[in-house]
């Protein structure tokens, strides 16, 4: 069974595949999120993972546009905790000049920086790893998980230096075809309106959960591509997808001139 997610070796995405998946599969590294929706979208692996949200930084809105965008489904999910390293060639971090990471966790380590860097240039980089491959000299270093010093023979200088000592990243598991889960279930929609915004348009896309008693338990926008001003709105909710009441819930949207998108019903991480 082929496995991607986005690489190189020793991402934090790496270690969630490892954590899921506990039996040995091989795994099959992609150079971004996009890619990793690709290879299971034309069936070069048989699931994915990719990062969707950091508890102290928010949504991964590649990820989002990408469920937008392909037909793949979300089969699982899995939240790890997100211990943010500086690694480099030397063990002193006032000779960086040059910080490798991810967006995301430059963001998550943005005080500490500050603090302790400051004067160091931030370079962002499609992942972890490429920020661990790109330090060549004392003067480089980059963020990301421990694994990365064994990988690419860095030295780890410090350990925690998120901001937040519960920084958590979820991931998501996808797949092909949809995997119903019944039992202790969470599903993912998009719904994209069809009517202008008006008063109440919000509360009136969102009320037939309420009137079925379907507890929501996340909701993000994203723009639409085609469409300035126009929004798409990612919901997860408590219950399975044939569960009664959602279907209730379901049909009412779709009735009020609704687009909709079903990601999947999975068992949620805990």
């Amino acid at each position: 069974m082929n496995i991607s997610y986005l690489g190189p070796k020793g991402t934090f995405t790496e270690i969630a595949l490892n954590t899921y998946f506990q039996k040995k599969h091989q795994k099959v590294v992609k150079q971004s999120i996009n890619d990793v929706f690709k290879s299971v979208d034309d069936k070069e692996a048989n699931f994915g993972v990719v990062p969707v949200e950091n508890s102290i930084e928010g949504a991964v809105n590649n990820t989002l546009d990408q469920l937008m965008e392909n037909d793949v489904y979300i089969i699982g999910e899995i939240t790890i905790p997100i211990n943010q390293c500086l690694l480099s060639k030397s063990t002193n971090k006032n000779n960086i000049k040059n910080l490798f990471s991810h967006p995301q966790s430059l963001a998550q380590c943005r005080k500490w920086i500050n603090n302790n860097t400051p004067n160091s240039k931030l370079i962002p980089m499609l992942s972890n790893s490429e920020g661990a491959i790109q330090v060549k000299t004392n003067n480089d270093a980059c963020i990301g998980p421990n694994t990365l010093s064994d990988y690419y023979d860095l030295t780890l200088v410090e350990s925690n230096i998120q901001d937040f000592e519960n920084n958590q990243t979820r991931f998501l598991i996808l797949g092909k075809s949809i995997h119903y889960s019944l039992n202790e279930s969470k599903t993912s929609i998009i719904i994209i309106p069809q009517t202008e915004s008006r008063s109440g348009s919000l509360y009136n896309l969102l009320k037939p959960f309420s009137d079925n008693n379907v507890n929501l338990t996340r909701i993000e926008s994203r723009p639409l591509k085609t469409h300035n001003w126009k929004y798409s709105f990612f919901i997860d909710f408590e219950g399975s997808y044939k569960d009664k009441n959602v279907i209730n819930a379901i049909d009412t949207i779709k009735n009020n001139n609704n687009e909709l998108k079903f990601l999947g019903s999975y068992k949620p991480s805990l």
